[in-house]
């Protein structure tokens, strides 16, 4: 808990926080690839320790005790979401798989006509850098 402390507290100093990690990377005092590396494996943490369901009820427990009220600067909501699967109509699944064949067809023919070669439709796509690691 003691390095958690270290971190941000409050929404209001997540931006000083972030300016400071970036200004240190930029100036060239930690590895750039280093710092990444940090990143992903506190995010993995981070990740894991949400998603356990232990922790998910006694945040839930906590929650409700605080619901509607400001807590240490933030309002704390608790609701349910609900989510459907039309998995089991057979309609659905089929429109699901027609659209996923359509899209790898535009793909592959950038967005043309594979007989004739007239452009069909002028799709936008958009690149990602990515690491693995």
């Amino acid at each position: 808990m003691k390095t958690l402390e270290k971190l941000p507290q409050k929404n209001t100093e997540v931006n000083q926080f972030v300016n400071d990690v970036i200004g240190e990377i930029l100036e060239g005092n930690v590895n750039p690839l280093e710092m990444e590396i940090r990143l992903r494996i506190i995010e993995k943490a981070v990740t894991a320790i949400r998603k356990d369901i232990r922790v998910k009820n006694v945040v839930m427990e906590e929650a409700d005790k605080y619901h509607n009220q400001d807590f240490k600067g933030a309002l704390i909501k608790v609701g349910t979401r609900k989510t459907a699967d039309y998995s089991a109509d057979s309609q659905w699944c089929m429109l699901r798989a027609q659209l996923k064949a359509r899209e790898t067809l535009l793909k592959e023919c950038n967005g043309s006509d594979p007989d004739t070669g007239e452009v069909v439709v002028q799709y936008k796509e958009s690149e990602t850098l990515t690491i693995k690691l």
